[in-house]
């Protein structure tokens, strides 16, 4: 399980991001497209409203890779998110599974069944698209997979 404070390798990483991305070209193909990392993947978790909230009672969250025959790893990074200071633990901890595209950088809440939206979210996302070469064609053709194996 994960819980470290993140707040520095996110401006750190999004400042480098910012500074590298801003030299690419301003149509990127879908061929020079690049996976975002599981780093990538881990700092959208991080951003997500509900640990924000969490955040701002006092509280932070915690996350662990999911793997499972039932869940598309090849295109997902899949995580069980928790409160991870939780004062009194009673019942569950579970904040949400949550699945980040590794080719577009969508963030699917799983429990809802919708993306992800937040200014902080869409932020990094842009960030993230454009250092990995991630354009529109490669978003048309990648947004429409979901986690789960059917």
């Amino acid at each position: 399980m994960k819980t470290k404070s993140h707040i520095f390798r996110v401006l750190l990483f999004t400042s480098c991001m910012a500074s590298s991305a801003t030299t690419l070209p301003s149509k990127p193909q879908i061929s020079r497209a690049e996976q975002i990392s599981y780093t990538d993947a881990e700092i959208l978790v991080y951003l997500l409203p509900q640990a924000q909230e969490l955040r701002r009672q006092g509280m932070d969250i915690g996350w662990e890779l999911q793997t499972s025959p039932a869940l598309n790893q090849t295109n997902f990074y899949i995580f069980w998110v928790v409160n991870s200071k939780r004062p009194k633990v009673e019942g569950s901890v579970t904040v949400g599974y949550f699945a980040v595209n590794k080719h577009t950088a969508d963030v699917w809440d799983q429990g809802l069944e919708e993306f992800v939206v937040s200014p902080d979210v869409a932020a990094v996302q842009s960030i993230l698209r454009r250092g990995h070469h991630i354009g529109a064609e490669t978003i048309s053709s990648f947004r429409q997979m979901r986690p789960e194996i059917k």
